[in-house]
């Protein structure tokens, strides 16, 4: 089997339902290829790093290349222009 590039995604500014830890904002961590996959939300950098290694492992086990896409630096460099 050819292995594929599977995208790690990093993105602040989620929010949870009102109902759900008040409606605070969370970093979710996801990542997805053909046949498995994962998502989560995360509270501090630490629970994102963790979430990170966790889907690097995940996919590196599977065989596939793990990419890492942090939206959190895209974001931010939109406040430089």
């Amino acid at each position: 089997m050819i292995p594929k590039k599977v995208n790690i995604t990093v993105e602040a500014g989620q929010h949870y339902a009102d109902s759900v830890k008040d409606g605070r904002e969370f970093t979710s961590v996801g990542y997805s290829a053909s046949t498995y996959g994962g998502c989560g939300p995360c509270d501090t950098e630490e629970e994102v790093q963790r979430a990170i290694k966790s889907a690097k492992e995940t996919i590196l086990a599977a065989g596939d290349i793990p990419v890492l896409t942090d939206k959190r630096e895209i974001k931010n460099l939109g406040a430089w222009f």
